[in-house]
């Protein structure tokens, strides 16, 4: 079987995820990225600039990861409002199985840097409210009383869930964060 043969880019960004993800953003310089892609530094430079347009990219990459759940995968499940809401748990766990798991790239990032007037706090922060508003339309098709409650409910469940599985390496958290789940969506209506 022949392996999928991608892009010096990608091979730049899926290294550098990585590599800020197990390592941390701060200690890997831009001579790790480039030794451990195997590209040159002319290529990382004329790809991203710099280390800091790189991270924004490595980000972009996960937030894209997010917005195709919601408003591709999870629509298209033929299901009721609640178990589409559970899903999103189901999708996790395939991601925490995934080689390619090493945390969510924003909480990691926000976890390592100094937290007043971070540009970093400010990407992070904007992707969660994204993903709360698509979250919160959902809660809102399930009858919840007070969605925006809920919605929070559940975004503490969800941020939890993936540092569990950072941590103790088990992606069958997702499976008792999709039971926490259940419980909060059955006390909603």
């Amino acid at each position: 079987m022949m392996s999928k043969k991608i892009s010096v880019e990608e091979k730049i960004l899926q290294t550098a995820r990585r590599l800020f993800c197990r390592a941390g953003i701060h200690a890997t310089g831009i001579a790790r990225i480039i030794e451990e892609s195997g590209v040159s530094r002319r290529s990382l430079y004329t790809h991203y600039g710099s280390k800091e347009n790189l991270l924004k990219a490595v980000f972009e990459a996960e937030a894209d990861i997010w917005f195709r759940w919601f408003d591709t995968d999870l629509p298209a499940i033929e299901c009721s409002p609640v178990n589409r809401v559970l899903a999103l748990f189901d999708l996790m766990r395939i991601w925490f199985s995934s080689e390619d798991f090493y945390g969510c790239v924003f909480i990691n990032a926000v976890a390592e840097h100094e937290k007043s007037n971070s540009w970093i706090q400010e990407i992070a922060n904007g992707h969660r409210e994204k993903i709360s508003a698509r979250l919160q339309a959902m809660v809102a098709e399930c009858g919840a009383r007070d969605p925006g409650m809920v919605t929070e409910k559940l975004n503490l469940l969800i941020d939890g869930t993936i540092v569990t599985a950072m941590v103790t390496g088990n992606s069958g958290i997702a499976h008792i964060g999709r039971m926490a789940a259940e419980d909060i969506l059955r006390h909603a209506e």
